[in-house]
């Protein structure tokens, strides 16, 4: 698919030259730098070809911005970078999210962070930060923020004659799962309109990768996703290791696998007892925290730690297993294939959450690529794509496990998904744990500051919630110039405001819980 796409990327952009990268060095496989005028028409090549916009990136560089769109595909792995030069006086770009949806999200962010006009944008309003802002953040130059760009929520409100209401749905409603506020447009019962409303714990995550070394950065990966930290500390480790060329032993690489599938198992039994719970079911609310100790108590003796985990080190381990590690955790393996049955009468057998999630919240599958969405929620809506399958890390590519996807993606899709992928992480622990080999647990050639050498790399890991990508400029110091987290949870609550419109507001907690959103990952 690679040939094929760079020789037709090659014929529409004409002059401008395609060049091939080397993937296992960038982790994309072609980049071209293309002119204003050709932007949006890069966006249909792409979009007539089945690919979705997996991020999009604003890059400082003082004397231009540059930004950043990576194009992915889930039939066939094939990653493009397309690069746009912009003036950091007037910086101005045209619009592409009338092409692809999740780019009006994107283009939000990159405003108000980076001060990027986009032209043709429908709603250039903040959506992280306040009005009182007085500079971009993100810029390396204190930018001032100009008075016209000072912006609040905007004219989200009745038109004239409009016989409707708002309601807050959040920042403190225990079904936000966070400190998320959703303003809704109602019609009587009905919902008109929704619109997220971020940054109630934004902590520039981004920002303190530019002032912080590699190393020294390493903990801020837990506090992201709190849920599934394993699989960011996962994935910012073997983004660095990747770019650095660094090599880890298998003993650590299979280790890694077990745990990072650990805390998969503890995220989703956390999203079955909340969502249980929002639907007003408490009773699986009290097993899934039972079940959910059990890992903790495993995990809590081998990384110290049971909720924000800093395990892994670029190279290897913090520590190594023990044999009462492998007991534990052969033990909790049979502890929790127990209990799919009680969970299946509980959950999945009871009617008055089969009618509460079946056929809400549909989501289909051009609308999943339109949006940009990942994880279950991808595999719900039907495209069995998952990341530890097409672009293994670790030792999943020595793993066998099979891919679950929903029929009808509604709601009910989610769950089973979800239940069947816990079934797969039971699986591909204990295959990890019969070949768990001998060995060491760090490597002896992971220097000690690390500089890695001029360039970028686009690292992507699945984690509990989907497709986790950490983009990482290196200007050869022992900090990264940018680092970029594209994380899922964003890209899966930007499709809530189509899915809710028309539902009843009862409807809208059942669909926003289906997402699975960990908040904090959002307000990186």
């Amino acid at each position: 698919m690679v040939e094929r796409i760079k020789a037709e990327l090659g014929a529409t952009l004409k002059e401008t030259p395609v060049g091939e990268a080397d993937y296992r060095e960038r982790g994309y496989h072609l980049f071209a730098e293309v002119a204003s005028a050709d932007l949006l028409n890069v966006a249909r090549f792409f979009d007539e070809r089945g690919f979705y916009l997996a991020a999009l990136i604003c890059v400082d560089y003082k004397e231009y911005l540059e930004l950043v769109y990576i194009f992915s595909n889930h039939a066939s792995l094939c990653k493009v970078k397309i690069t746009l030069k912009i003036d950091p006086a007037k910086p101005v770009a045209p619009t592409i999210s009338t092409v692809f949806d999740c780019a009006y999200w994107h283009e939000r962010e990159i405003r108000e962070f980076f001060g990027v006009s986009f032209d043709g944008h429908p709603n250039m309003t903040y959506l992280f930060l306040h009005e009182g802002i007085d500079f971009y953040p993100l810029r390396k130059e204190k930018i001032p923020v100009s008075d016209e760009d000072k912006k609040a929520l905007g004219a989200f409100r009745p038109g004239e004659g409009e016989d409707t209401f708002f309601v807050n749905l959040g920042p403190q409603h225990p079904s936000t799962h966070g400190v998320l506020r959703v303003v809704l447009k109602m019609d009587g019962e009905y919902i008109e309109d929704a619109q997220p409303v971020l940054g109630y714990l934004h902590r520039m995550h981004e920002k303190m990768a530019e002032n912080r070394s590699y190393l020294q950065f390493l903990p801020n990966t837990g506090r992201m996703d709190y849920l599934g930290p394993m699989a960011f500390n996962l994935g910012y480790v073997t983004a660095v290791e990747r770019l650095c060329g660094i090599p880890v032993p298998d003993r650590a690489n299979y280790v890694r696998v077990i745990l990072t599938e650990l805390n998969r198992l503890s995220s989703h039994l956390m999203w079955l007892g909340a969502y249980l719970a929002d639907l007003g079911a408490l009773t699986p609310f009290l097993f899934v925290f039972d079940d959910r100790e059990e890992i903790n108590d495993i995990l809590e003796p081998v990384t110290g730690s049971r909720l924000t985990y800093c395990y892994f080190r670029f190279g290897g381990l913090y520590n190594d297993v023990d044999d009462a590690f492998v007991a534990g955790t052969r033990a909790f393996i049979e502890r929790l294939r127990s209990r799919f049955s009680l969970y299946e009468k509980l959950v999945g057998g009871n009617v008055i959450f089969t009618n509460r999630t079946r056929g809400i919240g549909v989501i289909t599958k051009e609308r999943a690529r339109k949006q940009a969405v990942s994880g279950p929620v991808l595999r719900g809506a039907g495209i069995p794509m998952d990341i530890r399958k097409s672009e293994p890390c670790a030792a999943y590519g020595e793993m066998d496990f099979d891919v679950p996807v929903g029929t009808r993606g509604d709601a009910l899709d989610m769950y089973q998904v979800r239940i069947r992928e816990m079934e797969n992480a039971l699986n591909i622990i204990e295959q990890a744990l019969a070949r768990l080999p001998e060995g060491p647990i760090m490597t002896e050639k992971a220097p000690r500051k690390l500089k890695p050498p001029k360039g970028d790399l686009y690292h992507t890991v699945e984690t509990p919630r989907g497709e986790l990508g950490i983009y990482i400029v290196s200007d050869e110091s022992d900090k990264p110039y940018r680092m970029k987290w594209r994380v899922p949870s964003f890209s899966n609550l930007m499709i809530f405001p189509e899915l809710a419109k028309g539902n009843l507001l009862a409807d809208a907690v059942a669909i926003l819980g289906s997402l699975d959103l960990v908040i904090p990952e959002i307000d990186r």
